[in-house]
């Protein structure tokens, strides 16, 4: 009886150790949390949100991450917006696929079809995209990606 209830502690305290060792967050174990902000081409905010990504946007290497986005109220500025309201709708959660492009640059692509393309500068030490989307090529706006809390308090 007292050897099962020592491989029960022993296997609690590992189980807590280990769910220490990952970050805060979303979806996944090991994902950062960045502020996720698009607008309409007019610097109006027109959606807003949180991205999820496992390692910065310097890296070398593609990865997915998790997009969650919901609108903000502004009103479209361009065809493009209009119609990304019909794609995204009022709130979006999905899977994005980013794609390093070199010489400082990132695209990330989501929604149905991977419709929508963000891409932009990566800025900050890899923890920052800064750039335009576009909705199946057409530009519809700017967005911006960085740390946590420095876009929404």
């Amino acid at each position: 009886m007292m050897h099962r209830a020592g491989i029960l502690l022993s296997v609690t305290g590992l189980s807590l150790v280990l769910a220490s060792c990952a970050t805060e967050g979303g979806p996944g174990t090991s994902t950062a949390p960045m502020d996720f902000a698009m607008d309409t081409g007019g610097g109006r905010m027109f959606y807003k949100g949180t991205a999820f990504i496992p390692r910065g946007f310097h890296s070398s290497e593609a990865f997915d991450l998790e997009v969650h986005l919901r609108r903000w109220g502004n009103p479209p500025a361009n065809e493009t917006s209009l119609t990304v309201l019909h794609v995204l709708k009022n709130e979006f959660e999905g899977t994005g696929h980013f794609l390093p492009l070199g010489n400082g640059a990132g695209e990330i692509q989501f929604a149905p079809g991977r419709r929508l393309q963000l891409r932009g500068a990566v800025l900050d030490a890899g923890q920052e995209l800064d750039g335009e989307w576009y909705l199946d090529g057409k530009l519809g706006g700017g967005f911006r990606i960085v740390r946590k809390g420095q876009l929404f308090p």
